[in-house]
């Protein structure tokens, strides 16, 4: 496993733990990618990729939005990785994924013993936070893996009690901020409160398991670092460009004109 580390540490990946396939199976999500699994897969190979760059916030965006967009950005760090893996073992498949993966990420994550399970939901890594993304290289390469019991969090409760939502997921803000056609009036007041075109990190921002975690050190990340959204910029490699313009635009332009 330290020659695996080593090779994805090459590509940039800083953060990498294994959990078995075994562990993971029964969790599967479906996607239009469970197909490229590895047949007979045995280990997954997980991979942390920090993107908060400064302690200060970002003006109208979450902290993911105000980075390039992590599918190019981290995918092709994956896709290097997997390459690389392929030509040291031949005889093996290791089929890289992020974001949309069949494997539930937190649950991988949570059995590496990088990070612990917060209350809502997402992976806080001990080194970075939950400032994360997180990605998977699925393999066939059967490396004996011991997976370790899932760390709760402290449970003080304080990303519910801050949350506008109370952390209920059909109504998450972030959500509702990506959502095409037309908003209720209680989705438009939650965007205009709050101030937010793209995303919410208010849960991880009250959050004390992020306190004196490390800024990330991927180049792309911040070298390309905007404080907020401007509907003048050129966004075409971030993120929020997935749902096309118009649901970025309209989010702006509640905020901006709504009373």
């Amino acid at each position: 496993m330290e020659k695996i580390k080593e090779l994805l540490n090459s590509c940039g990946i800083k953060r990498v733990g294994f959990c078995s396939y075994e562990g993971v199976k029964n969790a599967l999500l479906p996607c239009r990618n469970l197909a490229r699994l590895p047949e007979n897969a045995k280990t997954v190979i997980c991979a942390v990729f920090p993107y908060k760059v400064k302690d200060a916030v970002p003006e109208n965006i979450s902290r993911y939005a105000a980075v390039p967009d992590y599918h190019t950005v981290c995918g092709e760090m994956l896709k290097i990785a997997a390459e690389k893996l392929k030509a040291l073992f031949p005889e093996n498949a290791f089929e890289a994924f992020i974001d949309n993966s069949p494997i539930n990420e937190v649950l991988a994550l949570s059995k590496t013993r990088l990070g612990k399970v917060g209350q809502n939901g997402l992976f806080i890594d001990d080194k970075f936070g939950s400032f994360v993304f997180l990605g998977e290289i699925v393999t066939d390469l059967d490396l004996n893996v011991t997976d370790h019991s899932p760390t709760p969090c402290l449970g003080c409760g304080k990303c519910k009690a801050a949350c506008p939502v109370g952390l209920k997921k059909e109504d998450c803000l972030s959500k509702i901020t990506q959502q095409k056609g037309e908003l209720s009036n209680e989705q438009r007041l939650l965007i205009k409160q709050n101030g937010l075109v793209w995303g919410c990190d208010i849960c991880s921002e009250v959050c004390p398991e992020n306190d004196g975690k490390d800024l990330t050190d991927i180049a792309e990340f911040l070298n390309s670092y905007r404080y907020c959204f401007s509907p003048t910029e050129d966004y075409t490699d971030r993120a929020y460009t997935w749902r096309g313009e118009k649901v970025i635009l309209r989010n702006y332009e509640i905020i901006k004109n709504e009373k």
